[in-house]
């Protein structure tokens, strides 16, 4: 009885690590972390969104109300919402610059585009694209 017992935690070790093992090569069936992503990768990290996100706030000039409006009982942003324009015009806007790069900047054909367009490269911290005067001369 006495090596039965001294065999229990072994046993214990190998079923963990049989489960553990099945279950890592099990496709992940999570459901996506973010609703609502149109243009964006639907896995995309949140360090990732953030960034962007980040990006778009300081190309703009704006902060995050700008395109997200905020639920009035939990006075947090709801960004599933697609309540107000600035989003539907960022997705497009976003878009543009990814077929601008993709037809123009991606010389080698390759699966990551180089971001060579950006919001900034129009919006230069305005809410509208800034007009260059030095391109009328």
């Amino acid at each position: 009885m006495q090596n039965k017992r001294r065999n229990i935690p072994w046993v214990i070790i190998a079923v963990i690590g049989i489960t553990s093992a099945f279950a890592a090569g099990m496709p992940n069936h999570n459901p996506p972390k973010f609703k609502n992503l149109q243009v964006l990768p639907k896995n995309i990290s949140e360090d990732a969104l953030d960034k962007i996100m980040d990006e778009y706030c300081y190309a703009l000039d704006v902060k995050c109300g700008f395109c997200h409006k905020k639920d009035v009982t939990t006075k947090e942003f709801d960004f599933p919402s697609d309540s107000k324009g600035p989003k539907s015009i960022t997705r497009n806007m976003m878009r543009m610059t990814n077929d601008i790069n993709k037809k123009y900047f991606n010389f080698n054909k390759s699966k990551i585009v180089p971001q060579t367009v950006t919001c900034m490269t129009c919006h230069r911290k305005n809410t509208i694209p800034v007009v260059d005067t030095l391109a009328e001369h």
